[in-house]
């Protein structure tokens, strides 16, 4: 017997309850762009905060033999390491974007995915403030986060707010630009890509064999289906305005040596 998914989720919640892994709109392809902005070095410490940050944290960690810490919501999201020597470059802390549980500048970098668009702007800009708070001087951030295509009407904005089912706050890239920028952070560059979530292209590449099981998950209830079908609609017949930016600046000041 199934269980039947609350109408009031939050879309990535919902999408959640049917099994779906990757959360992120962007999926696999603007988390692994994002990355890539941050040109990560050897050694570098770096802050990964976003949903599924404590698993992004250890394969980050494996893969460009920097220490990853994650910032997770609770204890419950840490995720074990059985690897002793990846595991030392391995840490995770409990807090938030808003108040990070860190004194002093002390990363290279920071990744920042499907966090800050669930949060109104003055929020936004305290956290990319609080960000470039723990980055050094010359620390980059990257960010992969919902985005809009072009203005929105208030019809679009209204349908985007009933389809996630919560306030969210995209901005076109140059209000993402602002609000890097009036956080401190120069040198800013950015791509848009598509949002995954719901074509074919992107739940191959983000669940792989899994994308199958979330949509048997879909069609196991009539309201599961009907708010699945609906989103997919949406972010199909009006995709010229829903994106996700893919976006790097820099922290000023002068490097260490």
């Amino acid at each position: 017997m199934s269980l039947k998914p609350p109408s009031n989720q939050r879309l990535p919640d919902f999408l959640r309850s049917l099994g779906k892994e990757d959360l992120k709109p962007g999926g696999s392809y603007a988390a692994g762009a994002a990355l890539e902005r941050l040109q990560l070095r050897a050694g570098e410490r770096l802050l990964v905060i976003g949903p599924g940050a404590a698993s992004s944290a250890v394969h980050i960690a494996l893969t460009r033999r920097v220490d990853a810490c994650a910032l997770i919501a609770n204890e419950s999201e840490r995720v074990a390491c059985d690897d002793i020597s990846l595991g030392r470059r391995l840490t995770a802390s409990v807090g938030g974007v808003e108040a990070l549980p860190f004194d002093k500048p002390c990363f290279d970098s920071v990744l920042v995915e499907a966090t800050l668009a669930e949060l109104p702007p003055a929020r936004q800009a305290a956290a990319l403030k609080e960000i470039a708070r723990v980055l050094k001087p010359q620390g980059r951030v990257a960010l992969n986060e919902l985005a809009w295509r072009q203005p929105p009407t208030p019809e679009i904005e209204a349908r985007l707010r009933e389809i996630w089912g919560a306030p969210v706050h995209p901005h076109v890239a140059r209000g993402w630009w602002d609000l890097l920028e009036g956080a401190g952070f120069g040198s800013v560059q950015s791509d848009l890509a598509v949002v995954t979530y719901f074509t074919r292209k992107g739940m191959e590449s983000d669940e792989g064999a899994n994308a199958v099981s979330v949509f048997h998950a879909a069609f196991e209830n009539r309201e599961a289906l009907k708010r699945f079908t609906q989103a997919h609609q949406e972010f199909e017949e009006n995709r010229r305005y829903y994106g996700v930016i893919i976006a790097a600046a820099t922290k000023a000041g002068i490097a260490p040596t």
